[in-house]
């Protein structure tokens, strides 16, 4: 036996060189051509650092891709439907692949936080609250509503989504000085002005498309069935609730209805005169109901008003009025 290990050896060091030649030859040859085919909203180049991305996707992070790619099931539906909403490309559904890896809870060292990775300042400019009790940016419904309002904004500025989306990176300043020094609106020729973030933030947007796109060719099988979005229903509520109190009541776990309300800091929901949006799944429904009715009756007044489905459909009085 051991006389066979040096041959042995010999032979996995051999398959291995041969399955890192053949996955660079693609890399070089194959990919750059499928990435030219791909569809995207702007115009495209592959260039090292889209190599660099897309190796890091279906190689070097070949699970994280997966499990990437399977929480869409659950917060692509929300994406989609404000995109159509505004009118706006399907594709920038794509964008947080890229930002949190379609985390709601994905926070950064500089202090984005979400799924489209707000600061807090822009937060707070386009409505998002955050306060020791609720943080909007965790809310997928709330922050992708204002994600995709930032983009569209972006773009009735620049009219083009490569300057609008390195201007959602980096800021319109920035992307406005670039364009003022190279007196030129194309992205590929003012990069080199930007910051070195948003110089790679294109290309890895690029790399992000091909791969959600065409992950299916790489072996890669997302588990969507796992994340697929349960049939919910939105509240406005206005009043103070305990949110343990309110899992309890509607017999799922404390931790379930945390999964449908991220964007919640504690488990008590402070009376607000603009209303926090909590989201139930449908089993939950007639138990909140009851626990509604008894509420209301003390109050003489109505605690919540169903303003969704999860079907995007506006809803009726709910309570009281049911």
């Amino acid at each position: 036996m051991k006389a066979l290990l040096p041959f042995t050896l010999a032979i996995f060091i051999s398959t291995a060189n041969a399955h890192t030649n053949s996955w660079q030859n693609e890399l070089n040859n194959d990919i750059p051509q499928r990435v030219v085919r791909t569809q995207y909203p702007f115009s495209i180049e592959y260039n090292q650092t889209v190599k660099s991305y897309v190796d890091g996707y279906l190689r070097r992070g070949k699970l994280e891709t997966k499990k990437m790619l399977s929480r869409t099931a659950m917060y692509f539906p929300i994406i989609e439907h404000y995109l159509e909403k505004y009118g706006l490309p399907e594709d920038l559904k794509y964008i947080p692949l890229l930002e949190s890896r379609m985390k709601p809870q994905a926070e950064s060292p500089v202090g984005a936080m979400g799924l489209w990775q707000f600061m807090p300042s822009t937060a707070r400019q386009y409505g998002l609250r955050i306060n020791d009790y609720v943080d909007e940016r965790k809310n997928p419904y709330l922050s992708t509503g204002a994600a995709i309002s930032l983009l569209k904004n972006l773009h009735s500025e620049f009219g083009d989504w490569a300057l609008a989306l390195a201007a959602y990176n980096c800021g319109p300043g920035r992307v406005r000085s670039a364009i003022r020094k190279t007196q030129c609106d194309d992205y590929w020729v003012i990069r080199p002005y930007l910051p070195r973030q948003t110089q790679r933030y294109i290309p890895a947007m690029i790399a992000t498309i091909y791969v959600a796109k065409n992950y299916d060719q790489y072996g890669i099988v997302p588990n969507f069935k796992a994340h697929r979005q349960q049939p919910f229903r939105v509240f406005k509520v206005q009043r103070s609730m305990d949110l343990d109190y309110i899992a309890r009541h509607c017999n799922i776990s404390y931790q379930q209805l945390l999964q449908f309300n991220p964007g919640f800091l504690t488990t008590h929901i402070p009376r607000s005169r603009k209303g926090h949006y909590l989201i139930l799944p449908e089993e939950a429904l007639p138990h909140f109901q009851s626990y509604l009715i008894k509420a209301s009756r003390k109050r003489e007044s109505n605690y919540a008003i169903a303003v969704l489905d999860s079907h995007y459909k506006p809803l009726a009085m709910y309570g009281l009025e049911m």
